[in-house]
């Protein structure tokens, strides 16, 4: 089914991976979108792609957010930015800027992003908000800071369902497994560990993501997708170690 109830959107963490396959979908059904990310080249290499605009933007700016960002009127937004850095290193391994780093991007820039534009949202009774969260806000995965921050988004997301009742503004969350971006790169800096984890399986690409947006956008207006999981086929989340 074709998005053809909107028109206008913005993607933040568009420079690549699941944000930039979901800007080349949008930008194919014919949307205007605004991609938002802070690697410049990249976001360059996108609009030459695809056509889109773009804001080299920190999202951890929380004034910028908003002095950037109150002037847009957006049908759909989609809340893709987030990080984590080295999940191998487990909860006390991580530095505390590296956490504060995981907190700013992953929730409190999310939740700031949703504030500067939902004004519009709610005044024009029309919009769609899609957040990124993870299969690891869902399940015991090992990963407490990481998941902590998915945890909050999923939190986020059930409770704007409650208060943007009967604003007609749709919300939908995406969980995924793991799939196959840069988001790697940092999760597991060492070269040898991140190849050991990424190749057990065959990972989601990001397309199957910017897919499962799209199936979320498409459904009539009267339906609400609220949240989709989705996981590669051979991963099956949830407990695993048992120590004896």
């Amino acid at each position: 089914m074709p998005i053809h109830n909107y028109h206008t959107a913005i993607v933040t963490g568009a420079a690549n991976g699941i944000g930039a396959a979901s800007v080349r979908m949008l930008c194919k059904a014919g949307l205007s979108v605004l991609s938002i990310d802070k690697d410049v080249d990249a976001l360059s290499t996108l609009k030459d792609e695809t056509g889109c605009e773009i804001m080299a933007m920190d999202l951890q700016n929380t004034d910028q957010i908003y002095d950037r960002l109150d002037s847009y009127k957006c049908d759909v937004l989609i809340n893709n930015a987030g990080l984590a850095h080295d999940l191998s290193a487990g909860f006390l391994g991580a530095t505390p800027s590296q956490v504060d780093e995981m907190l700013s991007v992953n929730v409190s820039a999310a939740v700031h992003v949703i504030r500067a534009l939902l004004p519009s949202m709610i005044a024009r009774k029309s919009g769609h908000i899609i957040e990124m969260g993870s299969v690891a806000s869902l399940y015991a995965l090992g990963l407490p800071v990481y998941s902590a921050t998915k945890g909050a988004i999923h939190s986020l997301s059930r409770a704007l369902r409650i208060e943007l009742n009967g604003t007609k503004i749709r919300h939908t969350e995406i969980c995924p497994g793991r799939t196959s971006t840069s988001f790697f790169q940092s999760a597991f800096p060492d070269e040898k560990a991140r190849s050991s984890f990424v190749n057990q399986i065959r990972n989601l690409d990001p397309e199957d993501i910017a897919a499962a947006i799209n199936f979320a956008l498409s459904a009539p207006l009267h339906v609400n997708v609220s949240t989709i999981e989705l996981t590669p086929v051979d991963q099956a989340p949830g407990a695993r170690v048992i120590s004896k």
